[in-house]
Order: structure tokens, then sequence, then C-alpha cells
């Protein structure tokens, strides 16, 4: 090895030398033109002489790479299987049961109010609709009687329709008055 280690640095001296003796390029400053044959020569008793426990050290170098890369792998392999049987045994777990059925207790809470809530504005749209066209119904009505008034009409109105009570006929000569006017928001 001894030897090997004095060849090589006698071969770097000599590269040294030729890079030394070199002859300068004019005009670029740290230039120089070296015979190609010569160094590559040197470079290649360079090469021959390099002991062979480099090139042991490199392969042994990849070789802990790669056993380095694959404990990785495992590594992450195993992990991610401990993840899978810690979320499989998760499902297995009271708690985890007990937290389904509450969450679909409540699931079904909302449905319910939900449902509730639709049936609850259903009938209030009903309710405003049916409210809205009485009144237009009203506002048609009192707006045909404008109409024969200005047009000097005599205005026949319908007599008011009431499910609950009829209206007694003396209730029109305690008002003094013969007019069925009926409230309208218009």
């Amino acid at each position: 090895m001894r030897e090997d280690m004095e060849y090589i640095s006698g071969v770097l001296d000599e590269l040294d030398a030729i890079v030394q003796e070199a002859s300068g390029v004019p005009m670029r400053k740290g230039r120089a033109v070296i015979d190609r044959a010569d160094l590559l020569v040197m470079l290649d008793e360079l090469r021959g002489s390099l002991p062979r426990e480099l090139s042991e050290a490199e392969s042994m170098r990849r070789e802990c790479g790669a056993i380095v890369s694959a404990a990785h792998e495992e590594a992450a392999r195993i992990v991610e299987e401990a993840h899978h049987r810690a979320d499989a045994m998760i499902e297995e777990t009271e708690p985890h049961r007990r937290a389904l059925r509450r969450a679909n207790e409540v699931v079904e809470r909302a449905e319910r109010y939900g449902e509730e809530i639709s049936s609850g504005s259903e009938v209030y749209r009903d309710r405003v609709m049916g409210q809205l066209e009485n009144w237009f119904q009203d506002s048609l009505v009192s707006v045909g009687e404008s109409r024969q008034e200005l047009s000097g009409a005599p205005v026949q109105r319908p007599q008011p329709q009431s499910v609950s009570q009829p209206v007694p006929a003396d209730t029109h000569e305690e008002n003094g008055s013969e007019q069925h006017w009926r409230a309208s928001s218009a």
C-alpha cells in the first residue's frame, strides 16, 4: 500500500510539473496549453495505480446507501401498517361505537327537525299565499266598484259572505248606512 501511495504521489508530481511548464495563452491570464496525449497517459497511469481498496470502499459506500434506503422504505411500510392496524382496532372499541351511535342520533334528529321546518314552511307559504289571494280579490272588487262609481253607474255590491255568522238585517239600520264596505290594506 505504501508503495502504491509513493507511486501515486510521483504521478501527481509529474502532472503538476506538466501544468507548471505549460506555455501560457497570450492575452488569457491563467490559461495554458498542455499536450493532451501526455496528460491522458498520466491520468491513465494514475487511475491504474490507485489502490484496490479505494474501489472496494466505493462499492461498500454504494451498498451502505442501498441498505439505508431499503431500511427507510421498510420503516415507512411498518409505520403505514401500524396506522392501518390502529385504525382497524379503533373501530372495535366501545368509545368508537358509542360515538357512531351518538352521531347517528344527531343526524336523525337533524333530519326530523329539517322535515318539521319544511312542513311548517309549506303551511306558512300556503297561509301567506291565501292572504295575498284574498287581498288581491278584495282589491279587484274595490277597483271595479270605483270604476262603476266614476262612470256614474249604480254600484251593485255583493253581500259579504260570512261562514261563521250571517249579518242580521237590522244592523244596517242602526248604522244608518246601506253601504257594505270591506276594509282592504290597499
